[in-house]
C-alpha cells in the first residue's frame, strides 16, 4: 500500500526559494483575469496551489523519491510552464497580434 503524505505547499516554497515567483505568477493570473470579485480571487489562487501540488506529487510518484532540489527544479518547471501559458493568452481588451 502507497502512503499518502499530505504537502505543506508553503514550507516547500519558502525551502525551495521559489515562493515569490509562486506569488508573481499568482498575481500575473489575476491580472490576466481581469477584475474578479475577492472570493474568485481567492479560488484562482487556491486552484493553482492544487495544482502545483498535484504537480509535486505526480513527480515525486513518477521518481519515488524527492529531495529539495528536486522540488526546487520541478517546482521551478512548473511556474516556467504556467508563465508561458499566461504569454500565449491575449490580455483583456488587447491584440496580439
Amino acid at each position: 500500500m502507497e502512503s499518502t503524505v499530505r504537502l505543506n505547499l508553503t514550507r516547500i516554497l519558502e525551502a525551495t526559494g521559489e515562493l515569490q515567483h509562486f506569488l508573481d505568477l499568482g498575481a500575473a493570473r489575476l491580472r490576466a483575469a481581469g477584475p474578479l470579485p475577492q472570493d474568485a480571487s481567492e479560488a484562482l489562487i487556491f486552484s493553482m496551489a492544487d495544482e502545483l501540488e498535484d504537480y509535486l506529487r505526480a513527480m515525486r510518484a513518477r521518481q519515488g523519491t524527492a529531495g529539495i532540489g528536486d522540488l526546487r527544479a520541478w517546482t521551478r518547471a512548473w511556474i516556467a510552464e504556467q508563465e508561458a501559458a499566461l504569454m500565449e493568452v491575449p490580455l483583456e481588451g488587447g491584440d496580439r497580434g
